[in-house]
């Protein structure tokens, strides 16, 4: 108990935190949602009046694009830069003596700071799926308990996939070529550029073991109801697996950085 009072409190700090900061907190977000108007009109283009691609109808498509607005902007990039500027500043040293496990701690922070964003993310997705004219959400509980729940997954994956590379920064000059790495790979298997549905099927079998596909693409097709229920429940079971994977990983990726820091004197 004493151990998740720790954490609970990184949590509360990391909202605090998020809202303190109004002005790089609101520019954050309105820039990635201006980012999206662009893609929406984008694919407003595309379709033309009843067409159907990949399987999915302007209305789909909607929907889709509101989700993965959401979903991308859960963990922004001041969550992103957190551990790589730790590690360029040197202020790695200073978490390194506090008595918390630094995974678990940047996990928590990172839940705050998504606490805080998702509200603002949550409000501007409403306006815009007002502005969009969008009104055919969900309409089953079952449904909406899936949305929620891969959700969870989505936002704990794209956490360890961002921590992971912030680490990878002990063995860089600086994380910037890093990050646009990882935003590309994620952006394009995730579903945020282009669905899956929308790629050649040995792509789309290529993404369907890989985690990013659990970023956007499950949560949004589970959000339009094109996905059936066993397919979920198995996406679910992968997803699950990536993510103690990656946990793991991530804590073999810190223990070879902390010999590393330990070989050059701290």
């Amino acid at each position: 108990m004493p151990q998740l009072k720790k954490y609970a409190r990184h949590i509360l700090c990391a909202i605090q935190e998020s809202t303190a900061y109004r002005a790089s907190y609101f520019i954050n977000i309105v820039s990635q949602f201006v980012s999206y108007i662009a893609i929406f009109f984008l694919w407003r283009a595309v379709y033309t009046a009843g067409s159907v691609i990949g399987g999915m109808n302007w209305s789909d498509m909607q929907g889709y694009l509101l989700i993965s607005l959401f979903t991308s902007a859960l963990i922004s990039g001041s969550s992103e830069f957190r551990v790589s500027r730790s590690i360029w500043t040197g202020n790695i040293a200073v978490e390194l003596v506090r008595p918390v496990d630094y995974q678990k701690a940047n996990f928590a922070i990172t839940v705050g700071n998504g606490i805080a964003e998702g509200v603002l993310v949550a409000a501007i997705g409403l306006v815009f799926a007002m502005l969009i004219r969008f009104t055919a959400p969900p309409d089953s509980l079952v449904t909406w308990l899936y949305f929620l729940l891969a959700l969870v997954f989505s936002f704990t994956t794209k956490f360890l996939i961002v921590y992971i590379f912030g680490l990878f920064t002990f063995w860089t000059t600086g994380g910037m070529g890093l990050s646009w790495f990882r935003r590309g790979i994620t952006d394009f298997f995730s579903g945020a550029i282009i669905p899956l549905s929308f790629f050649p099927g040995w792509l789309q079998a290529v993404s369907n073991v890989l985690p990013f596909r659990g970023i956007v693409s499950v949560p949004a097709t589970i959000f339009i109801e094109s996905m059936p229920k066993s397919q979920i429940l198995a996406s679910f079971a992968i997803e699950a697996a990536w993510i103690v994977g990656l946990w793991y990983f991530a804590k073999l990726v810190w223990h070879f950085a902390m010999r590393k820091v330990t070989i050059h004197g701290g």
